[in-house]
């Protein structure tokens, strides 16, 4: 037997936005903007909503570069994830795969460093502030809606190291901590690390490797299904490997790689889940990329 279902579903939206971008000194540029939303739909929350944005980049030194953001921003029903509006402030991204309607304010600051002419370093802190909706009850054939409070922070260092024309060397750590107030949320609170440590290698001829080894440490408090609270954590490491050749003339790449490459086991919540940060088992990928000239 088999049952068919079908749904249909309105949704209207309109955004309207302007950036300027003020120099008022050679290596100091402020960025001034705004966005407004316009959201409509039988299934999602109607929002009307003004996203004021504040940004500056400054050279005080020629190899020194300094940000700072201050923003707001909706997560609007996008088609296939897409818009013509600028996706970050001063470097500091504006758009993540939230549920639709979610209103976040991101705060950030960082130092990006030139020390020689082959070693770059940088830090960066970054918080969001958000508040999300959730279906709260349907009333006569009306959907109501509640929001709850959910909160990021990012901290992140890196430095890059090219000792050799061919060679390039990166370490980084980054540390997100999530923490949310409300009752639908799962998890209620997470910290996860990240170290990845990598080399890259280029020939001029057009041979290329690499190799990355990422160090995940992790531990939240979950909601399972029977609704009991539990805590959990794991660390492990995850490697990535790959080969690629640069066709002639740059007309694109032949790409050979692993994922996961020695198909390690772990348990790790990934809150990004169409975009998981890491592959539960190991992946084997081609890759053919042509640049036209």
């Amino acid at each position: 037997m088999v049952i068919e279902t079908s749904d249909s579903t309105d949704v209207r939206h309109t955004n309207v936005y302007a950036y300027s971008y003020i120099n008022p000194l050679r290596d100091l540029t402020f960025i001034l903007g705004a966005s407004g939303d316009f959201t409509y739909g039988d299934k999602l929350k109607d929002t009307e909503q003004l996203n004021p944005k504040f940004g500056m980049v400054w050279n005080p030194l020629p190899t020194t570069t300094v940000r700072w953001a201050v923003f707001r921003a909706l997560k609007r029903a996008l088609i296939t994830n897409q818009t013509l509006e600028p996706t970050n402030v001063a470097g500091f991204n504006q758009f993540y795969d939230d549920f639709d309607a979610t209103n976040a304010w991101r705060y950030g600051v960082a130092v990006d460093q030139k020390f020689i002419h082959d070693v770059f370093a940088g830090v960066e802190f970054s918080q969001r502030d958000m508040d999300v909706p959730f279906l709260s009850a349907q009333v006569l054939g009306k959907l109501t809606f509640r929001e709850e409070e959910q909160r990021e922070r990012l901290a992140r260092s890196y430095l890059f190291w090219t000792p050799h024309p061919w060679w390039a060397l990166r370490l980084e750590y980054q540390f997100e901590r999530y923490t949310t107030q409300g009752v639908t949320s799962n998890p209620k609170d997470l910290n996860t690390h990240r170290v990845p440590v990598g080399i890259g290698f280029f020939h001029p001829s057009g041979f290329g490797a690499s190799l990355k080894a990422t160090h995940f440490d992790q531990e939240g408090t979950f909601v399972l299904n029977n609704g009991r609270v539990r805590s959990g954590r794991d660390d492990f490491w995850v490697v990535d490997a790959g080969i690629s050749y640069r066709l002639p003339q740059r007309y694109g790449f032949i790409t050979v790689g692993a994922s996961n490459l020695f198909d390690q086991e772990f348990r790790f919540f990934d809150r990004d889940l169409r975009n998981p940060s890491i592959q539960p088992d190991r992946m084997v990928f081609a890759r053919f990329t042509l640049a036209l000239p």
